[in-house]
């Protein structure tokens, strides 16, 4: 069991049909007044109806049906950055998370002028998450759009990270590469943490483990549940060790749906029509090639990895993952609206959280 004490951050409004101004800047500020360590936000530049009714981050199933149904829907994201410089100035205390953002959209000068601009506003509450973007699939074509090539993304993620690490931490930053150019680049202002913001990165593939151990500083996990966790940490670990990093210092997460009732059975029927869209956009749509059974395991897997019940339920669910050495948690909460979004919110710290105060 880690010594660590739990993070509890949330992922706020900032897409789906639920979002737009109102609600980015009522969820952010709820957040912070409730006491939430980290409040998340996630990167995407294209956004379609599927992804409104797959991809369900910010809201639920339903809300997506009741918007659908209008003439004026309109499938919304809120760019990533921006909306961090602007949740900056509305909140005090809760850190700012990104999960996570993807390098090879980005142009590493400017975009490491970005997020040192975020640090210094927020004056050093940024997590940033980065990531090298999702396999091909019917709902993620960014690439595509993009005109960006897939197949070097790995290093192209790498490349830009590198130059940005530059950037923060020398007067002068020099660094010669195919995705990442720079000459002697003198960029101000440099991070107010030191030597820059916490690093985390999400994934389990090798690619992915590779890129953990050389920048990490957490691990934002998904879909894994607790008896997962040890073995992928101890990898971890191990790969760190061995690049003569401290995996003292590094954190395992995990970005997680959760859902709160009375008793588990309503909670479970009351989540199912947003846990099964998930089903149908990473196996359904993505995984079409997937027999009835694989589907079915799918389904069971998200279940499993996924914080839903009663308190006292999501509590002893918490404990295990807790046991298991994730210590850090991005809830993605099922909510149909912003008020049963707070309500779901002003539960969680009123009768789940004080559990492991």
């Amino acid at each position: 069991m880690s010594s660590k004490q739990p993070r509890f951050g949330v992922r706020v409004t900032c897409a789906g049909p639920l979002s737009g101004v109102e609600a980015l800047t009522r969820s952010s500020v709820e957040a912070d007044r409730l006491g939430f360590d980290t409040l998340w936000v996630h990167d995407y530049f294209v956004w379609n109806q599927l992804l409104d009714s797959v991809h369900i981050s910010c809201g639920s199933r339903e809300a997506y049906w009741e918007a659908a149904a209008r003439d004026d829907y309109q499938p919304l994201f809120m760019e990533s950055l921006t909306n961090l410089a602007y949740v900056a100035g509305i909140t005090e205390n809760i850190r700012l998370g990104l999960a996570v953002l993807c390098l090879p959209y980005r142009e590493a000068l400017g975009t490491a002028k970005q997020i040192a601009n975020i640090d210094v506003l927020s004056n050093g509450r940024l997590e940033l998450g980065i990531g090298q973007g999702a396999a091909k699939s019917t709902h993620n074509v960014e690439f595509e759009v993009m005109g960006i090539w897939r197949g070097s993304k790995v290093r192209h993620t790498r490349e830009v990270f590198e130059a940005m690490r530059e950037v923060w931490t020398k007067d002068k930053a020099t660094y010669r590469s195919e995705f990442a150019h720079l000459e002697e680049a003198e960029v101000y202002p440099k991070p107010v943490q030191k030597p820059y913001p916490p690093i985390w990165i999400g994934g389990s593939a090798e690619k992915s483990l590779e890129m953990i151990a050389d920048y990490a500083d957490g691990w934002l996990s998904f879909w894994i549940t607790p008896p997962q966790f040890p073995a992928a940490i101890a990898d971890i670990h191990r790969r760190m060790e061995a690049r003569g990093r401290d995996p003292e210092r590094f954190t395992a997460g995990t970005e997680i749906q959760v859902y709160l009732a009375d008793t588990m059975e309503q909670a479970k029927a009351e989540a199912e029509p947003t846990m099964l869209a998930f089903e149908e956009g990473y196996a359904g749509t993505t995984g079409h090639h997937l027999s009835p059974e694989e589907r079915t395991d799918t389904l069971d897997a998200i279940w499993a990895a996924s914080l839903i019940g009663s308190p006292e339920d999501v509590s002893e669910e918490i404990g295990r993952y807790l046991e298991s050495g994730c210590t850090a948690f991005e809830m993605k909460f099922i909510y149909h609206n912003l008020d049963h979004l707070i309500e779901q919110w002003t539960r969680f710290q009123e009768e789940v959280a004080p559990n492991f105060a």
